[in-house]
């Protein structure tokens, strides 16, 4: 019997808000793949797997040890193929591969500039020295000045982001088409991100068919999204 274990980043209130590791919790649902869980904080992070992964989502599967988001979805394509797939094919691969690239470098650039202050506040007390560390050195100043001053152009560049989404699924339930696929899970990543660690609407800025396709998501497997704690 396989066994499955991942590794996920919680807030102080333990909700998991890590928009990669969201993309794998979907995959395995979809697969119809048990797993235990273990949520932790990000200086917990060079701890697991003796220090081999450096990173979330990690996931052990009985030997094999995986991170990123996506080699986890090929290897879960790969390894339990009796179960549903999660991309239809090499044509649903590539557009799940368009669809990862667009949110990592189009869609999560912009959102980090609103919530970043955000999840800094939703932190657990362990993580917020290291969080704030961190990023101030990544963006060359203090989280307060980086969100006062990226905020709101990146709220205006939302709508233009999440234009090609709107125009799909004003044509078709989902990204992947008449039923969810792993393009689905990686946009839904973004936008449970959001939810659980912030209070600003990211499913406004692309309307109807975008709040709808986010409130079917959530729905998805007997409601796994939903149960997650909100911000607020």
């Amino acid at each position: 019997m396989t066994t499955i274990k991942t590794y996920d980043i919680t807030t102080a209130e333990g909700a998991r808000f890590s928009p990669h590791a969201w993309r794998t919790t979907m995959a395995l649902a979809h697969k119809g793949l048990d797993h235990e869980c273990e949520k932790i904080g990000f200086t917990d992070i060079p701890g697991i797997c003796d220090g081999a992964r450096k990173i979330v989502p990690t996931v052990e599967i009985d030997e094999a040890v995986l991170s990123d988001s996506w080699a986890i979805a090929l290897h879960l394509e790969e390894s339990f193929s009796e179960g549903p797939s999660l991309f239809g094919g090499e044509k649903g691969k590539a557009h799940a591969l368009f669809i990862n690239n667009w949110a990592s470098f189009s869609l999560n650039p912009q959102v980090i500039r609103v919530i970043l202050l955000d999840i800094y506040n939703q932190l657990q007390d362990k993580d917020r020295d290291y969080f704030r560390a961190s990023r101030e050195k990544r963006f060359g100043m203090g989280l307060e000045d980086f969100v006062a001053g990226a905020a709101e152009p990146a709220k205006a560049q939302l709508k233009g982001v999440l234009l090609p989404m709107v125009k799909t699924l004003e044509t078709q339930q989902w990204l992947g088409g008449r039923v969810p696929s792993y393009a689905d899970y990686i946009a839904f990543g973004t936008f449970q991100w959001v939810r659980t660690v912030s209070t600003f609407d990211l499913a406004s800025y692309g309307g109807e068919p975008v709040q709808a396709w986010l409130d079917a998501t959530l729905d998805l497997f007997d409601g796994l999204g939903r149960k997650e704690r909100a911000a607020s």
